[in-house]
């Protein structure tokens, strides 16, 4: 493939957060491909590995900056770039007005329109030839911003409740972009029956790298459950602490360990003490990114009961589903936004609905089963879901 675009500018809410592996996962990918990337982050995140800190480099954390450095790098692209920024203030206006007078969000825009100016600023000393942007809300209304004033192009990849909960209009921000990049075909539908074009819509994953050595099968009696995620409403914990339960109830030998934190920490701590099960459910806290493939190789089988929350949001296909089949581990999810997807019930795990913890602990007990489709599973995501197919389809998009 002919490269024309080495230098890029990667554009997220939180670089490097834990919760999100697969930003800085694809930065590390496009360097070893030479890449030259200039990280910037809307936030500082809080949930940091060390390492990958390390590994990341320097980042710079735009809203660090503070409304008087956008002020002046306002100013500064009026000079340097007339066109351009009165182009960028020219699409605020019709964005602003788009959303409504009355609308909390509108305001917010013209604040992001600020911070754009300086990002364009640092685009422009960097050198960038090109803008990627995770996530279709924030960071995205940033870069629409500064792309035009900088002319310098950008893509974007979408996820989850950056579409679903937090969709603002995202009909003009694919128009004005590259490509409208997004996760999974359940993305895709959606964004198409909300009448984004077509021709910008593109499925890029959000690829692992690790490789699949075969799984030990577990001959002991108990069953070792695992989950982790971001202790919130939408990941189901609560369900699968019921699923315990219930196996509890039966007789059944299980325990659960959950890595994790949130702010349902202290629901979910609460719901275990109530059902007795402190001697079968351990809450150990976030892990760094380095000790969840230690941790998950002393577990037999990963589950995560995803589910929509009060507000409508859902997870896209959480990563963590696709380390734990590339681990050798079985799986166990719900039928939601795009995990059926990786997780094809009967084929490479098994899926029940959200929110129906009876099913849950049906599935968990069907060990012959979910050990046979412990192969497939790996080989699933090796050719739809490994980090290097996923790059190439992302060079591809960038170089277009």
């Amino acid at each position: 493939m002919a490269l024309k675009e080495k230098n890029i500018a990667y554009l997220a809410p939180a670089i490097p957060a834990l919760s999100e592996t697969f930003v800085y996962n694809e930065i590390f990918a496009l360097r070893e491909r030479d890449y030259k990337i200039f990280p910037l982050s809307i936030h500082r995140p809080v949930d940091v590995s060390e390492s990958i800190r390390e590994k990341m480099g320097p980042v710079h954390y735009l809203y660090k900056d503070g409304v008087i450095i956008f002020i002046m790098a306002f100013f500064q692209c009026l000079f340097t770039r007339p066109m351009g920024t009165l182009k960028a203030l020219g699409l605020l206006i019709s964005d602003f007005f788009h959303v409504g007078l009355f609308n909390l969000a509108a305001y917010k825009l013209i604040y992001q329109f600020f911070a754009a100016c300086r990002a364009a600023r640092l685009f422009i000393v960097n050198g960038n030839e090109h803008i990627h942007v995770h996530f279709g809300n924030v960071p995205c209304q940033v870069a629409m911003y500064a792309s035009a004033i900088s002319s310098i192009p950008f893509t974007v990849t979408s996820h989850a409740n950056d579409i679903f909960e937090h969709g603002l209009l995202l009909k003009r921000k694919a128009e004005r972009a590259k490509y409208f990049v997004t996760i999974s075909d359940f993305n895709r539908r959606f964004l198409l029956e909300i009448g984004l074009p077509a021709n910008k819509i593109r499925i890029v994953r959000c690829g692992v790298d690790l490789k699949y050595d075969g799984a030990e099968k577990n001959t002991s009696e108990k069953i070792r459950l695992c989950s982790l995620g971001r202790l919130v409403e939408k990941k189901g914990m609560l369900t699968l602490i019921d699923a315990v339960a219930l196996l509890k109830e039966r007789g059944v030998p299980v325990s659960l360990s959950i890595a994790g934190d949130g702010p349902e920490r202290g629901q979910i701590e609460k719901s275990i003490a109530e059902k007795n099960l402190t001697d079968h459910v351990e809450m150990i806290g976030a892990l760094d990114n380095k000790d969840v493939g230690p941790w998950m190789a002393k577990h037999d089988i990963f589950v995560l009961a995803c589910q929509k929350d009060k507000n409508g949001d859902m997870d896209g296909i959480p990563v963590v589903l696709m380390e734990a089949m590339m681990l050798g581990l079985s799986v166990i999810s719900t039928r939601i936004s795009g995990i059926p997807e990786l997780i094809i019930d009967g084929k490479t795990g098994l899926l029940v609905e959200p929110k129906d913890a009876e099913a849950l602990a049906e599935a968990i007990v069907k060990r012959d089963i979910q050990h046979s489709l412990i192969d497939n599973a790996a080989n699933h995501v090796l050719s739809e879901f490994g980090r290097d197919v996923n790059i190439d389809r992302l060079e591809t998009l960038f170089n277009e």
